[in-house]
């Protein structure tokens, strides 16, 4: 398995299926086993990338890969003995490196200044090197396989090449003008610097797949200079910021957050035979997911419903098929994970397309209903009605293992995983004292999302004309309800994160409960307790909810899901608690992971990050290996803006409800423009009441078309 490296310290730089992550002065090393390097379609095309000045590593000032598509790295030199003896004293030599992704490619524009007051001779080295591994064997969850990679020299070119298991040849092509390139992998060159003079080379990597992935190509009379411009990548994210419904806001540090937040949902955004989905998240899990990307577009309606459009048309088009127990597939189930390339080509791995979620189906359903209600349509909806027919016969026929009207799983594949909810790590779902759950286990949050699935899809078949389907829907749902009486703790006070084999429910006090909100599963007074459990300090950390509670047997603040914080689990149960009206603890929850975001690079929220308490650290703790960015972590704050906001769209009925509108402290007056619900663009304008600070309200509206903005005037709850 890779070695440990902290992914908060690393740059990523992403454009379609390709990606690069790399150190902060934007190197891969070289020696030792580690997940950094340039990916296209799962496969790792450079595990090696380190620039030489003068024989030795130039030194990081500081780097940004703001833009998404593109980042700079501005470096220097320590002191170098040069080949003529003379000593070239520190940051005598401006180095910067601007990186670029491209459709399959990189460009790498070196530029080298000096600051020397005599002229200079100066060696600048690329040392590189490429294995053609998949995600899969550099994660460790498969073991490795031999390749021989080839590699050729010639010019200023080089290349190398490995056949991969499925017989077919990857390759990454190296040129650099005026460099010469070295078998053993290196191109050098040679450069004589005035006093003043600068240079600048251009290292170009192509990556070349069997599939037919190739480079993108400059438009007609573009120049490799526009392409490379931190500028024009800048100027590209803010195009793309400006096409979907922004904020106008007063607080410049939110605005940050916000617009880091969506930029990475840009950058994560990916294609599949033509349709779009968020890939879950950079290194580990840059790929199509069905309960990550599921999320995601749930996360994002407000910004960019088609997206939702495009997953739930790729993710019907891959429903299971069959029994198939080394995938752990069934008939009408959403898929968990998808990998391409030689380990799904050769079938080493389950994991290349792999079933084992219990809860992506009903999501799926319930992402369906939404899209709706924001788009004003049911054109989706019956476009996919076999496939959604098919989803529920697999929540009544083959998600319940007994008949008992719940949701239950049991990993039947040898290579599987053994926990099928989002909490899928080994040790993920305990009791009380510490141990795993024994299999067939139901998930609490699992029942909500199929009790939500049910009843949201049966207004939208009242809607359609059919009476009869919605009824049936009803009763389903009405039985899930009635199952979830089987996770109440009555002495405790909360509901048991899950049932073991023999319905025994784990006593120990974690977030799952949460989602129960989201899903308006459950009755007021216990959606009361769920708030005073996962509100207290064993439970919250300061930062948001933790996964399991301080005072449990198996917690860890660095457990991966045994007691670490999750935006997208927080995020879950604050739109939650919006919906049943504890708007001040939905609000605490936002303005925390606000504030834990403004603290972490570049103010990025990570896919998890440690569960020490707030008054340990005046910092959230790092989790080392979390996904950054990672999809639903990137959605979490925007969605919970959105819902903060009241917003509840009704597009069915041509009507936007404002609900009990809020903002958290930093900000006193943002305006939303180019919202669209149906096929009407809306603006609104939120500001505070001028003498209740605490009050928000609506105090203008634009709509452009046929809509009526609802503002609903009760600040009770539900």
């Amino acid at each position: 398995m890779a070695e440990l490296v902290n992914l908060a310290e690393t740059t990523v730089v992403k454009s379609g299926n390709g990606f690069c992550v790399a150190l902060r002065d934007g190197g891969l090393p070289i020696t030792g086993d580690h997940p950094l390097g340039v990916y296209l379609d799962d496969c790792r095309h450079l595990r090696g990338h380190e620039l030489r000045v003068g024989g030795q590593p130039p030194r990081l000032l500081i780097s940004s890969d703001a833009a998404g598509t593109a980042a700079a790295f501005e470096l220097t030199n320590p002191d170098l003995i040069l080949a003529t003896g003379m000593v070239l004293p520190l940051q005598s030599l401006r180095v910067r490196v601007e990186r670029r992704m491209l459709p399959g490619a990189m460009i790498d524009r070196i530029t080298v200044r000096s600051h020397a007051r005599e002229r200079i001779d100066l060696e600048l080295e690329l040392l590189l090197d490429a294995d053609f591994r998949p995600m899969l064997e550099v994660r460790g969850l498969v073991d490795a396989a031999a390749r021989e990679v080839r590699r050729q020299a010639r010019g200023h070119t080089l290349r190398f090449a490995a056949i991969g298991l499925d017989g077919r040849e990857r390759s990454t092509l190296v040129t650099c003008a005026g460099a010469v390139a070295r078998e053993d992998g290196r191109l050098c060159v040679l450069l004589p610097f005035e006093p003043g003079q600068e240079h600048t080379l251009d290292a170009r990597f192509e990556l070349s797949q069997p599939n037919g992935a190739t480079p993108a190509p400059a438009a007609g009379g573009e120049r490799l200079d526009d392409r490379l411009s931190m500028t024009r990548a800048g100027a590209e994210a803010d195009a793309w910021l400006a096409d979907r419904p922004h904020f106008e806001l007063d607080a410049e540090l939110v605005d940050r957050v916000l617009r880091r937040s969506l930029l990475d949902l840009r950058l994560l955004a990916s294609e599949l035979d033509g349709q779009r989905y968020y890939a879950a998240g950079v290194p580990w899990y840059a790929t199509l997911f069905g309960r990550d990307s599921i999320i995601a577009a749930l996360q994002m309606l407000a910004f960019d419903p088609s997206m939702a459009g495009e997953t739930l048309r790729l993710l019907a088009g891959r429903l299971g098929t069959k029994l198939d127990d080394a995938h752990d597939e069934e008939p009408g189930k959403v898929l968990h994970e998808l990998r391409l390339g030689e380990l799904a080509e050769r079938q080493r791995t389950p994991l290349a397309k792999y079933y084992g979620t219990i809860d992506a189906t009903p999501l799926f359903l319930c992402l369906l209903c939404e899209h709706a209600d924001w788009t004003g349509s049911l054109e989706l909806f019956r476009e996919l009605r076999p496939q959604m027919d098919e989803a529920l016969r697999w929540i009544d026929e083959y998600g319940d293992l007994d008949g008992d009207g719940l949701l239950e799983y049991r990993c039947r594949s040898p290579a599987g995983l053994e926990n099928h909810g989002w909490k899928d790590s080994r040790d993920g779902v305990v009791d009380e004292r510490g141990r795993p759950l024994r299999a067939p286990i139901a998930l609490v949050e699992a029942q909500g999302y199929a009790l939500a699935a049910k009843r949201r899809l049966a207004r939208l078949f009242e809607i359609d004309g059919d009476p009869v389907r919605a009824g049936e829907l009803r009763a389903g749902a009405a039985r899930i309800a009635s199952g979830l009486e089987r996770f109440w703790l009555a002495d405790r006070g909360f509901y048991s994160m899950g049932l073991d084999g023999d319905k025994r429910p784990s006593r120990a006090l974690a977030s799952n409960q949460g989602h129960l909100l989201w899903a308006d599963a459950i009755p007021h007074r216990r959606a009361a307790a769920i708030r005073d459990a996962l509100s207290g300090a064993a439970a919250y950390s300061g930062w948001g909810v933790r996964t399991l509670a301080a005072e449990e047997r198996a917690f860890n603040p660095v457990g991966y899901h045994t007691g670490t914080v999750w935006p997208h689990d927080n995020a879950f149960f604050a739109l939650g608690l919006r919906r049943y009206g504890f708007d001040e603890a939905s609000l605490r929850i936002f303005e925390d992971l606000l504030d834990a975001a403004s603290n972490f690079p570049d103010y990025r929220l990570p896919e998890l990050f440690a569960g020490f308490s707030r008054t340990d650290y005046e910092n959230p703790v790092p989790y080392p290996v979390a996904c950054s960015p990672q999809a639903w972590a990137a959605g979490a704050l925007p969605s919970m803006l959105i819902a903060g906001l009241g917003l509840v769209p009704d597009g069915l009925e041509r009507t936007l409800h404002v609900r009990r509108p809020s903002l958290p402290r930093h900000i006193r007056r943002l305006a939303l423009e180019g919202l669209r619900v149906a096929d009407t663009r809306v603006d609104l304008l939120f500001e505070r009441v001028a003498e209740r600070a605490d009050r928000v309200a609506l105090t203008d509206a634009r709509v452009d078309g046929d809509l009526h903005v609802v503002i609903d005037p009760t600040r009770s709850a539900r």
